[in-house]
């Protein structure tokens, strides 16, 4: 059985390249992806390119949303939209956006036992980065991810994370490269479907007791820091 199938899955910055990996791997396990974004045109290419499951147990539907999720109006519109289609809301994937849960999406994952995983993704922050900038925001969203692990789990809303290193689409830019492999153990860059491997897990039945957790998919430089 697929790990996704029939569940409702919405994915923030869903038009960054992690975005589109994310989604297509979901939508390989049967989910319906919400793909939220701010290039329509994008967002909405990328959705053509979800396989799309019509057995009796997915419907193999997508949406492309152009929707400000931090405003709490636009979320709650959203949510009232995602009901009308799929009658569920399991888990919301934040790659590089600043979420506001809005208590309306908050009372449907808690319906669901859904989850959240919040992800920040080095090459999409900054052309220009250090290991001290790097450290900090790994901290960060620890630190995030823990108390809304905290706050959310009184209604069994699991809440993790994913930071994660320089990808080979970064390659060509030489010195954060070099800076990169020669600081992680494994001295090489990510591939985004790698990243996304981790992101599924989270979202996924197979973590349903892991709560408050940021995973380091960052080659081991977060070791050296």
């Amino acid at each position: 059985m697929k790990r996704f199938n029939d569940k409702a899955i919405i994915i923030t910055g869903a038009d960054s390249s992690l975005g589109r990996v994310t989604a297509l791997q979901l939508a390989r396990e049967g989910a319906n992806v919400i793909l939220l974004g701010t290039n329509s045109t994008l967002l909405e290419h990328i959705a053509s390119e979800l396989p799309e499951d019509h057995t009796w147990i997915n419907t193999g539907n997508h949406l492309a949303v152009t929707c400000d999720i931090t405003n709490e109006q636009q979320g709650e519109r959203l949510v009232s939209h995602i009901l009308d289609k799929y009658h569920r809301v399991d888990g919301l994937i934040n790659i590089n956006t600043e979420v506001k849960i809005s208590q309306a999406l908050l009372t449907e994952l808690a319906k669901t036992k859904g989850s959240i995983v919040n992800v920040s993704l080095l090459s999409d922050t900054s052309q220009q980065w250090s290991l001290t900038a790097y450290k900090k925001a790994y901290e960060d969203l620890t630190a995030h991810n823990k108390q809304l692990a905290l706050d959310y789990g009184s209604k069994e809303v699991r809440v993790n994370g994913v930071h994660a290193g320089l990808t080979v689409e970064d390659s060509d830019d030489i010195d954060n490269v070099a800076l990169f492999t020669e600081q992680s153990p494994l001295s090489k860059l990510l591939h985004m479907e790698e990243i996304a491997n981790a992101i599924l897990f989270l979202a996924s039945h197979e973590s349903s007791i892991i709560t408050g957790t940021t995973l380091a998919v960052d080659g081991g430089l977060s070791l050296t820091l």
